[in-house]
């Protein structure tokens, strides 16, 4: 299935965080902590992030209507595995909730360290946590779009981007179960929450030092 087919309403995907409002406010205080700036956005959608997210923003995604939809300062159709844009052209680089739906996880850090001047910062839903559990079950009930998510766990992230990049920070939400009331919620400086966000920085690990918050660089969390 070509997976932009996933991705045709734009208007349903802002709906949800419409009608999820709590958690969508959580998520967003996450991402604004990191104060972003000139940014390009990797499988943007419509923009979800963008009013938290300052200066300069570049758009790029596979589905020409979520691009539409955006108000980006510059919108670019293409894969996120094959960027065409130089190398270290972008000051910064975010991503929310994309890997969960690339075929080559690896490649795609890869392109995102490419591109990458400063620093990255890259959103996901664990497979292992509370709310990676729910959506992967929704998943094998046949859901439209969760039935096509491949989620990664933690670990399997970490490393991979230790290959390419150095984790500085990890900061979290959504602590909470799926079946629990929604609410806005704290930001984390920890990976404890369902709504992962990694920061890193171009150039290889360093293995066994400590990160600003408390975690291993090269293990954030403390299982290799």
């Amino acid at each position: 299935m070509d997976i932009s087919a996933l991705f045709s309403n734009p208007r349903n995907y802002k709906r949800w965080y419409e009608l999820h409002n709590k958690i969508y406010e959580s998520e967003k205080n996450v991402v604004r902590s990191f104060d972003l700036k000139d940014c390009l956005d990797v499988g943007s959608g419509p923009g979800i992030f963008h009013e938290v997210m300052n200066g300069y923003k570049v758009s790029i995604d596979i589905s020409l209507l979520m691009l539409k939809e955006s108000e980006s300062d510059d919108k670019v159709l293409a894969d996120a595995l094959y960027m065409p844009f130089r190398n270290r052209a972008f000051r910064c680089v975010f991503s929310s909730v994309t890997v969960c739906f690339i075929s080559d996880v690896r490649n795609f850090i890869k392109e995102i360290e490419r591109v990458t001047k400063e620093r990255a910062i890259i959103c996901f839903i664990p497979r292992d946590s509370p709310w990676g559990e729910y959506y992967e079950s929704l998943g094998r009930q046949g859901h439209k779009m969760y039935s096509y998510a491949k989620f990664i766990s933690r670990r399997e992230l970490y490393e991979i981007i230790n290959e390419y990049m150095r984790i500085k920070s990890i900061k979290s939400t959504l602590t909470y179960l799926p079946s629990d009331l929604e609410k806005v919620e704290s930001v984390y400086d920890n990976d404890k929450g369902s709504f992962v966000c990694i920061e890193a920085i171009p150039g290889r690990a360093e293995p066994f030092s400590s990160s600003p918050n408390g975690h291993s660089r090269a293990d954030p969390t403390g299982l290799l």
